[in-house]
């Protein structure tokens, strides 16, 4: 019993446990995909896992009540987990726009999210370059891959994206998408991740400062900040050790009012004797920031390149709401497209995720991100660098698992995911630069198509 620690009990329904304690059984078959050395450890712990779940269970550590999840005071209320994809299934992404508010579950806007730190975190950086045919005619006749990436975003977000995603415009709003990628599972979890994204072509020159998950501080916190932390609350603990002095000395004839918060309980209750009612919580020492991995809110991207950017997120699915997990992670990501063209001077230029005279990311975890995908010397070609990280305060039974495996699976999983959904869209948009460049019909019906679009969304 020793993870299953009473502070982190948490409240779920009847039927969210059953689900999460079946789940839990068949935790070892979902990891066995994992390489050999980590799914020999997965498979362990999940087996221990399940045990402690069970058996926390029996001694009354997990309380059922009606009132969602109950967390222990101190831990952030954040957001996040990793995913395990469906078979590939491609649709088309065109077909409707969403509102800018069409549903029940609120979308977590990331920037106010920004600092905020969590026991678990998951990362994931991929690079994947895809050749692309590109004539002598229409590098002649202006339709060089250059010029196509730079049309309006709008006239090419269209591709067929695998796994059942799509990716829609949002009304009101001509930059922002909103890309919905349903039935992943993370262990017995099954969610549908929505994350709103800003789409933009950062012009040749202009520079733009991103998140990166790659590079940094742990938890994008200086040491000097977090030496200005513990000496707070070294602070707070000598203040409250001299409180509750003052509290227990006899000999005080008239004790501060902050002495009934030391004893306090929730609002409205009253203390052991029953005579006095308490109005305040429990006065708690604060709890250091957790670690994490290493983040950074200030890279700098130089253009030319189009840039994705995620601004807001939200999981929906049967248990989700239940077990109170969109108040508990967050979100991050970029994603960067650049091209080596015969149409302007990028084809004898290396590309690299910060751009021409961009910032040098050789000693980042860029350095040494998987890359799928091959492309020949002087050969026109897409490239295109994703950084995603997701924050993680695990919920109910999942905050069993050890970080360091929780943390190696959602990172698998996540890479894996999204492997799938950047190779097929880059693949899908070299396909539709050929036709774009070739016939000109395509070309009418695509503009024809955007505006449509733009009407439809109140643009």
């Amino acid at each position: 019993l020793s993870a299953c620690r009473p502070e982190r009990a948490c409240c779920v329904s009847p039927h969210a446990w059953l689900h999460l304690t079946n789940g839990a059984h068949l935790k070892h078959r979902r990891l066995a995909n994992m390489s050999a050395a980590s799914a020999t450890t997965a498979h362990a712990t999940a087996a221990c896992a399940a045990v402690r779940v069970r058996t926390a269970a029996r001694h009354g550590l997990f309380r059922g009540t009606s009132g969602g999840m109950r967390r222990s005071r101190g831990r952030p209320t954040r957001r996040g987990d990793s995913f395990s994809p469906p078979p590939p299934r491609a649709v088309s992404s065109t077909d409707v726009t969403v509102p800018a508010v069409e549903s029940s579950v609120k979308m977590v806007d990331i920037e106010t999210m920004v600092g905020a730190v969590f026991p678990s975190n998951l990362r994931c950086a991929l690079r994947v370059n895809v050749p692309v045919v590109e004539s002598a005619d229409a590098v002649a006749a202006g339709r060089s891959l250059s010029t196509y990436m730079r049309l309006p975003v709008d006239q090419y977000v269209g591709i067929d994206l695998p796994m059942g995603a799509a990716m829609r415009r949002v009304q009101d709003d001509k930059d922002l998408f909103q890309l919905e990628i349903p039935g992943l599972k993370f262990l017995s979890l099954e969610v549908k991740p929505v994350v709103r994204v800003r789409v933009r072509l950062v012009k040749d020159g202009e520079t733009v400062s991103t998140w990166t998950g790659q590079s940094g501080f742990p938890g994008g916190k200086t040491p000097e900040w977090r030496q200005d932390e513990l000496a707070r609350i070294d602070k707070k603990t000598k203040e409250l050790a001299e409180l509750k002095n003052v509290c227990e000395d006899e000999d005080v004839t008239q004790t501060p009012e902050e002495c009934d918060a030391l004893d306090g309980v929730e609002d409205g209750s009253k203390d052991d004797d029953d005579a006095i009612e308490i109005t305040k919580p429990v006065s708690e020492i604060p709890k250091p920031t957790p670690t994490g991995r290493p983040e950074r809110e200030d890279v700098v991207l130089q253009g030319p390149c189009v840039l994705i950017e995620a601004v807001s997120c939200r999981l929906e699915g049967k248990v989700v709401e239940e077990l109170g997990v969109n108040d508990l992670f967050v979100f991050r990501g970029t994603t960067c497209f650049r091209w080596n063209s015969a149409g302007d001077s990028t084809m004898a230029a290396e590309l690299r995720r910060t751009g021409p005279g961009g910032e040098d990311e050789s000693s980042s975890g860029h350095a040494n991100a998987k890359i799928v995908g091959k492309v020949k010397p002087g050969q026109a070609c897409i490239s295109g660098w994703a950084d995603i990280g997701v924050g993680v305060d695990p919920p109910g039974p999942f905050a069993l698992l050890p970080r360091s495996v929780a943390e190696k699976v959602g990172d698998v999983v996540m890479r894996t995911t999204l492997k799938a959904l950047q190779s097929v869209f880059l693949k899908g948009l070299g396909e539709d630069y050929k036709k774009w460049a070739s016939d000109e019909n395509y070309r009418a019906a695509r503009e024809v198509a955007a505006k449509e679009a733009a009407a439809a969304a109140n643009l």
